[in-house]
């Protein structure tokens, strides 16, 4: 039996969020390409429980990580935000024990911006980051930030995108066919950062100038929550619906089939660090609209934000081309899978030749 990849992360299944998503989609294209993996679940650090109960937890995650390193498992994948903390506590003994290290940071700030924030951590890297085998960044340009200020991690450094597909069962048909209404979706949660009241001044906008039925669908997260903020635009979706039709949704796990439905997807955030909901928008065929805050997928429809009339012009140039066939609108190259796969079979997990060379 071949060793396993162990995943360390949290997954769809306990904690709605990028990193849930990034880490649950490789485990299953990982499982769908019949290649060993486990997985290891943290989300508890999330739950906050009591302190003997966190203690209990900690050990036996520990536990199960030195049984799989003592049953052959060698390749050891932590995925973390900023404070890579189940990193810090487990890869030293991982280590010892001849397991190969790797971490991915999915930093939504910027990993290196957050370091001169948090001196303390940059003090720590220089011993602990020596540990990796790989660190793995989803940003070219943090990339770069970071080999400079680790110098000895250089060589150990590698970029891939943040996106990667769901396994092909996950994928909803792509055949919505043309309506009279305009449907319209985004995605956030309840406080500024992602800014959807954008997406429902558009909506309206769109109503009122080309007399077109609008619906707009909202999917929330309330992982994260402003109450003031909440307030506002609760209210102010109560008042676009004297013209156009809102739906609210929140801590839906069926974005995919929900992206599916919509004629249109719009990403008005303030900040971001890629916007997964975008690559998920256009792997289902549902155009993406998106601000220029951050490197988006090639071929989502950029404007800058707050400009409302360049949001309204492609939102017109979407609803132009409604009765084209809809098909997939994400590049084959911004699916990060096989970029793992490099990295997992430069130390050592053999696939066969037809995954080595997609």
């Amino acid at each position: 039996m071949r060793s396993p990849v162990v995943l360390i992360s949290i997954f769809r299944e306990s904690l709605i969020g990028g990193v849930a998503v990034h880490s649950s989609n490789l485990y299953e294209r990982l499982r769908e390409n019949g290649l060993p993996v486990e997985r290891i679940d943290f989300a508890f650090v999330f739950r906050r429980p009591l302190f003997l109960r966190r203690f209990w937890i900690v050990f036996k995650v520990g536990y199960r990580l030195l049984k799989l390193r003592l049953t052959g498992a060698r390749i050891f994948h932590f995925h973390a935000s900023n404070r890579a903390l189940m990193f810090y506590l487990y890869a030293p003994l991982l280590k010892l024990l001849g397991a190969r290290i790797l971490l991915s940071l999915h930093s939504g700030v910027g990993y290196d911006k957050w370091l001169t924030r948090n001196p303390r951590y940059h003090t720590i890297n220089k011993v602990m980051l020596r540990l990796l085998d790989q660190l793995i960044f989803m940003n070219p340009e943090e990339s770069e930030r970071i080999r400079k200020r680790y110098p000895f991690l250089a060589e150990r450094i590698k970029t891939v995108n943040p996106f990667i597909a769901p396994p092909d069962a996950a994928v909803p048909p792509i055949d919505l066919a043309p309506a009279a209404t305009f449907r319209m979706a985004t995605i956030g949660v309840w406080e500024q950062r992602y800014n959807v009241e954008e997406a429902v001044r558009a909506a309206v906008k769109f109503q009122r100038e080309l007399a077109v039925p609008v619906s707009l669908t909202v999917l929330q997260s309330t992982i994260r929550e402003q109450p003031d903020y909440r307030k506002r635009i609760e209210a102010e979706i109560e008042a676009a619906r004297a013209t156009i039709t809102v739906e609210v949704l929140e801590d839906r796990n069926d974005i995919l089939s929900i992206l599916a439905r919509h004629d249109v997807f719009i990403r008005p955030s303030l900040l971001d660090s890629y916007g997964l909901c975008v690559a998920e928008s256009l792997l289902v065929g549902t155009p993406a609209i998106a601000t220029n805050v951050c490197r988006r997928c090639s071929t989502a429809l950029l404007y800058p934000q707050g400009d409302m009339e360049v949001l309204h012009q492609h939102l017109q140039r979407v609803w132009d081309q409604r009765e084209e066939p809809r098909q997939r609108l994400l590049a084959a190259t911004e699916d990060s899978f096989y970029g793992y796969l490099q990295v997992y079979n430069s130390f050592g997990l053999s696939t066969d030749n037809q995954l080595q060379e997609v």
